[in-house]
């Protein structure tokens, strides 16, 4: 075995144990990568988990199209936990309270464009302050509404 093939599989084993998310785009080749680095080929592990070989390539190319069920098989023949994580560099309040802004804006600037036209246009910081308002008031109680374009 080439130095490669040995640096390659430490480091393949060192994110699996450190549960290293990956991209979902990734997991194809992540899977290949663990069954080449055990030295098996698609055939033998197609035969393992009881499922053909060209699915075994499917997932392999791209497991974003692939079964969930059938990407778990595939890594626990390798005693590995497939965990589907989610991620985001934003907490789920932070992505609302962005989303509520939009809506906000859209709401006010629909309503305050009405307002300019009949000449009653409030201070900008008035519209400020009603921004605010409704930022707030949509983030508390976030609904479907909040999503409606």
């Amino acid at each position: 075995m080439s130095n490669f093939d040995d640096l390659k599989r430490r480091q393949i084993s060192e994110t699996i144990q450190k549960k290293i998310p990956i991209p979902i785009e990734n997991i194809g080749t992540r899977l290949k990568d663990i069954r080449e680095s055990m030295g098996m080929t698609q055939k033998q592990l197609a035969k393992r988990i009881n499922i053909s070989q060209p699915v075994v390539s499917k997932i392999e190319e791209n497991a974003a199209t692939s079964s969930l069920i059938n990407v778990e098989r595939y890594a626990r023949i390798f005693g590995i936990d497939f965990q589907g994580v989610f991620t985001s560099e934003k907490a789920m309040e932070e992505i609302i309270k962005g989303q509520a802004e939009k809506k906000a804006k859209q709401i006010l600037d629909r309503t305050f464009s009405n307002m300019a036209m009949e000449k009653q246009a409030p201070q900008e910081d008035a519209y400020k302050f009603q921004l605010n308002q409704l930022i707030e008031e949509l983030s508390a109680n976030p609904s479907s509404k909040l999503w409606e374009d």
